[in-house]
Order: structure tokens, then sequence, then C-alpha cells
């Protein structure tokens, strides 16, 4: 009787924490590319009660260095052409492989919740790798 119990517990526990994770990020908000011995995966992260439009990045290679500072490659640019800088970026700097969290301000391209790009631009010494939503939905 003691191991049913036991696994009851365990089995009630589990559920709890499982039950009180955070929901993983919308497969349908990644986007990735390849250009010039680059790979790059962009999620855009579900709104939350922040203001800022949040993305998680990972970019490898084997072919070269990675951009140094993702906070001047980085622009959010709305269906009409403005464009609005990061914040701020949560990964590393340089080397072969980079992952970190890039935020952007609420109020920028995106708040308008219609279509926007996120433009990396040099990656690789491209001219640009372009990651496209239709929109932003949930609520800031």
């Amino acid at each position: 009787m003691k191991p049913a119990l036991f696994l009851l517990l365990f089995l009630v526990f589990a559920g709890a924490v499982v039950a009180g994770a955070q929901t993983p990020a919308n497969p349908s908000q990644r986007r990735t590319a390849k250009a010039g011995g680059v790979t790059v995966s962009v999620t855009l992260l579900p709104p939350g009660q922040t203001a800022t439009i949040d993305f998680q990045l990972a970019l490898d290679t084997h072919a070269g260095a990675l951009p140094t500072n993702m906070l001047e490659v980085a622009k959010l640019v709305a269906a009409d052409g403005r464009e609005v800088s990061p914040l701020v970026w949560s990964g590393g700097r340089g080397g072969h492989h980079l992952a970190g969290k890039l935020s952007f301000p609420a109020e920028g391209p995106a708040a308008s919740r219609e279509a926007f790009t996120l433009l990396l631009q040099g990656v690789s010494g491209q001219k640009g790798l372009r990651f496209e939503w239709a929109a932003i939905t949930g609520g800031i």
C-alpha cells in the first residue's frame, strides 16, 4: 500500500510542477535563415507584462565570426518603414555561437500589432537577414 501512496503523491506533485511551468514559445513564431555559413534562429517570445517586444536568438557558424554587438546590427522595422533599435541584448559578443534575448521597446513598430520585420544587418557579410511576422497577438 505504501508504494501506491508514494506514487500517488509523486504524480500529484509532478502535475503541480508542470502546471506551474511557463508556457514555451509558440513554434509558429520561430523563423530560421541560413546565409554565408551562418544559421540564425529567431523566436518571437509571447507578450508579457514588460514594456518590451522580445526575441530569442541563436546564431551558429563555423565559417567566421558572428557580430560583436547585436545592439548595432538589429532593427525592428514596421510595415510603413519606421525603424527602432533594440534596448537590450542579453547574449554574448562574437565567436562562433551566440544565443540570447533581444528586447525592443513595446511602443515601436510591433506595438501597432501589424506586420513587422526583424532585420539583422551585416550577418556573415550579408546585406541583411529579414525575419517577418504578420502581427503580434496577445496583450502587452
